[in-house]
């Protein structure tokens, strides 16, 4: 299922379908058809790269940020992974857009919201990129900030969500810690929903922390410059379907 999902993750690009129609219509020998491939192709990009449409769509998915009382204490913090790429050519790993998750458990740590960090993300590209491990990384990257190497643990074979949450509760149990005590899960505010209530059916009790916010509350009302076709719109489709296509896999195998 693993495979199935990254090769329909890679179709559920908006691009690619507009990039269809034109191909479509190039090779279509009747003039009418031709126009409609045409028109269908404008019409697809139109809303594909509208900023507006896209953005009200994603906004009930995306959880508001949930701070930290200064006196919330926690045992154990649990971030996921996604925030890292690995460059196959220079074999060095780096942080993506998605770094905020690093620097939101970090401070949550510094702070002593956390006293444990449990690191959750192995590789979850489709080929196995040589020896690198995403949670090895972040782990070196905390380190690095001066947290202590025996205050954070790793899990490293996790490919996605619901392997983040089976894996982990192995971890928490090897090391005694009691993954009933609500733990604080840390990742996308885009992400959370489904994530929380996917390590709530491992019996985990969740207090969220989401953050690499990518959408601010104001998002959804109109803006003049949202009538300009945007690429950013086109990828936010892809990041949209994906989530939908994750919710849907989870509520029909469970």
């Amino acid at each position: 299922m693993f495979w199935i999902g990254k090769a329909i993750g890679v179709l559920l690009h908006p691009l690619l379908w507009v990039i269809s129609l034109i191909v479509l219509a190039a090779f279509s020998k009747h003039p009418k058809r031709k126009s409609t491939l045409l028109l269908s192709t404008l019409l697809a990009t139109l809303f594909f790269s509208n900023t507006w449409i896209i953005a009200n769509l994603m906004l009930p998915f995306h959880d508001p940020p949930h701070p930290m009382l200064d006196t919330e204490r926690y045992e154990t913090g649990i971030l996921l992974g996604g925030l890292t790429s690995y460059d196959r050519t220079s074999k060095q790993g780096y942080f993506n857009i998605s770094s905020d998750r690093f620097i939101q458990t970090a401070l949550l740590y510094k702070k002593g919201h956390i006293k444990k960090i449990l690191v959750s993300g192995g590789q979850n590209g489709v080929f196995k990129e040589d020896d690198f491990s995403e949670a090895a990384f972040i782990k070196k990257n905390l380190i690095d900030l001066g947290i202590p190497a025996n205050d954070i643990l790793t899990e490293e074979k996790s490919r996605n969500t619901i392997e983040n949450a089976v894996f982990c509760k192995s971890i928490l149990k090897a090391n005694g810690l009691d993954n009933k005590k609500q733990i604080v899960l840390i990742t996308s505010a885009f992400h959370m929903q489904r994530a929380r209530v996917i390590f709530e059916k491992q019996g985990f009790s969740i207090r969220t922390y989401p953050c690499a916010i990518s959408l601010l509350p104001g998002a959804g009302k109109f803006k003049s410059h949202y009538l300009i076709p945007s690429t950013h719109a086109l990828d936010w489709w892809q990041t949209f379907l994906k989530e939908i296509t994750g919710r849907l896999y989870f509520a029909i195998s469970n």
